[in-house]
């Protein structure tokens, strides 16, 4: 018969439990919620299979809602005897937690979200998602300030986007006003501390709803507390990833849509586990050796660490209206069963968008139309002249502005008409609709909307000006020898007033065109998506043909009456389909004899001969 002590040696030993700190702020107002969210929900899956080494795990938590307080929090944790730290995710508190974690010689996972990462993200989103070229770039006095602004005027943007000006966040409304004088940019980069973003959005732009893109280390509780509408750089969410995991199934069900901080709290905490796991002790030296060696196998990809040791997640841009939190790029990818990954198919397979009603969103883009070299440019442009910048207020009386209350949507419906107005104007001339010419086919007469100031210098007299704003008694536009107008007021006057959209845009209408709804998804939003394109579609196509009339004036055509599907038929602004639109014969032949087809040998004066 075994004694009790012999009995009692059989029996293993309770394990102390494994406790992980993390410094953060419990609190419904706190950014943090997301965060601890997604810490908690990974000790839970860890101790589900046991823990690490037969310990569970045991988060401890030590709130700091500022960088000075971070060093009372990792003394509170060192004292609770944690194995490690896991550092916040915005970078004014995780640099202050990472630093006091050092100084105490406690492991600290930390990410890393260095603002001169995010320039590739946000170029590519003012490119793709905001269709925009003029940006401002607002940041402190800061080193990391200054430096973002050296690397923004290197090589920031792919052209044409530019960097129009830099000014710190102390600026003067003074100063700004006479800084803009040239031109207000159409989206501001922020780059600075919290409280002076804060600071800078509450003085300048109170009553201004200019696009504001914050970097990571500038979002904090004092923008949050502005409750303005921001786009922000973070860490990517659990949500756009293309494979549902399990993580992300009960997460939904329980909170909604992850948005940032969900998949960094759970990614900290498993690879500060595994790390320990790896080193098979909780010695400090042994833990931090075996945190270099990690690579996180998680929610949102595979990562690993950069040099200085920090974590670097892939990056995303949020969207933040008030208390609202959503993945903008990449957006949301709909669940599927968990290890599937999620489709952006349509719901309903045979409902497609209707083409009659012209191109889906997005196929064309200012941007893409290039010049051809040794062609007479069309320059396209909204008026912006006293008496002639009336085309917002066009667009507001047909029900296709929010009236600046979202500038995003606003610009998007802007850009899709300019596009659509230089693709179908393009095709008039020969061209293909991305504006590229075909050999033997294509007048020497190309469209495009955007030239800097070298190139329009060194074109001069080869470069016509086409404005588009104001109104007229009796014509859609006219041509003036070395320019022409498109009387956007008129086209809206004569032939669209009548079918303005109702209800008019909103706030909500802005996934259609920035491509975030998938069509088929809704059947109620499909109509409302329709709707808006075949408005958006014939206005641009009226304004198409009345700028190719006036053009084939300022090429020296005169008006024709002997077909009525003639471009320079005097009455081609009173409802013709573009589609059917063309120049005819004697027409075509007349602009061939002046500017000469594309891959024509030139004759003298540039000039080619019609054979």
């Amino acid at each position: 018969m075994l004694t009790l002590s012999l009995l009692l040696s059989c029996v293993p030993l309770p394990q102390e439990p494994l406790r992980l700190g993390v410094v953060a702020v419990e609190s419904p107002d706190h950014g943090d919620v997301a965060f601890l969210r997604g810490c908690r929900r990974a000790v839970q899956a860890i101790n589900s299979k046991g823990g690490i080494d037969g310990s569970k795990l045991e988060l401890v938590l030590a709130p700091a809602a500022t960088p000075s307080e971070a060093p009372a929090a990792v003394a509170t944790l060192q004292k609770s005897l944690v194995a490690g730290v896991l550092a916040p995710l915005d970078p004014w508190r995780a640099d202050a937690v990472k630093k006091a974690a050092a100084a105490s010689k406690l492991p600290c996972v930390h990410f890393a979200l260095p603002s001169a990462s995010a320039i590739p993200l946000v170029d590519r989103l003012i490119e793709r998602t905001f269709c925009m070229t003029k940006v401002g770039f607002v940041r402190d006095a800061s080193k990391e300030g200054k430096e973002l602004g050296k690397q923004l005027q290197k090589a920031g943007f792919s052209a044409p986007t530019t960097l129009v000006c830099e000014y710190e966040t102390t600026i003067t409304s003074k100063a700004l006003a006479k800084l803009y004088t040239d031109g207000v940019p159409e989206v501001l980069l922020l780059d600075a501390d919290p409280s002076a973003v804060a600071q800078f959005l509450t003085t300048h732009l109170a009553s201004d709803n200019t696009p504001v893109v914050l970097t990571a280390r500038s979002f904090g509780e004092p923008v949050r507390a502005c409750k303005r509408t921001v786009f922000v750089v973070q860490a990517v969410s659990p949500a756009s990833n293309a494979t549902t995991s399990q993580f992300r199934a009960d997460y939904e069900r329980d909170h909604g849509v992850p948005a940032w901080g969900v998949g960094d709290g759970c990614e900290g905490i498993s690879v500060l586990a595994a790390a320990i796991d790896t080193a098979n002790s909780r010695e400090a030296a042994a833990v931090m050796a075996a945190l270099a060696t990690q690579t996180v196998e998680g929610l949102r990809g595979r990562y690993g660490a950069d040099k200085s040791g920090s974590f670097t997640p892939p990056l995303g841009v949020f969207l933040c209206e008030g208390e609202r939190v959503m993945p903008f790029v990449p957006g949301v990818v709909a669940l599927a069963k968990v290890g599937e990954s999620a489709s952006t198919a349509p719901a309903a397979a045979e409902r497609k968008p209707q083409e009659q009603v012209g191109e889906p969103y997005g196929k064309w883009r200012t941007r893409q139309f290039q010049p051809e070299e040794g062609a007479q440019w069309v320059l396209c442009e909204w008026a912006s002249d006293s008496g002639f910048s009336t085309a917002r207020e066009d667009l507001k009386q047909m029900g296709l502005s929010t009236g600046g209350a979202d500038p995003v949507l606003d610009h998007l419906v802007r850009e899709e008409i300019m596009a659509r107005v230089v693709a179908i104007a393009s095709t008039k001339f020969g061209r293909n609709d991305d504006g590229t010419p075909v050999v033997g086919k294509s007048l020497r007469i190309c469209f495009l909307v955007h030239a800097n100031a070298k190139e329009r210098e060194k074109k001069k007299q080869r470069v016509w000006p086409a404005l588009f704003g104001g109104d007229h008694a009796e014509a859609g536009g006219e041509a003036f020898g070395t320019f022409c107008r498109v009387y956007t007021s008129f086209i809206r006057r004569t032939i669209f007033e009548k079918h303005a959209l109702t209800p008019p845009l909103t706030v909500s209408d802005r996934e259609y065109l920035d491509g975030s709804y998938v069509f088929a998804s809704d059947l109620a939003k499909d109509k409302r998506s329709e709707l808006i394109r075949a408005l958006i579609n014939s206005y641009a196509g009226s304004m198409a043909l009345t700028l190719a009339h006036e053009v084939g004036h300022l090429a020296g055509l005169g008006h024709v009456t002997d077909d009525p599907a003639e471009i320079m038929n005097v009455n081609e602004g009173g409802g013709i389909d573009y589609r059917g639109a063309h120049f005819g014969a004697a027409s075509l032949a007349s602009m061939r004899e002046k500017y000469g087809f594309t891959g024509d040998k030139p004759g003298k004066g540039e000039k080619t001969k019609a054979k």
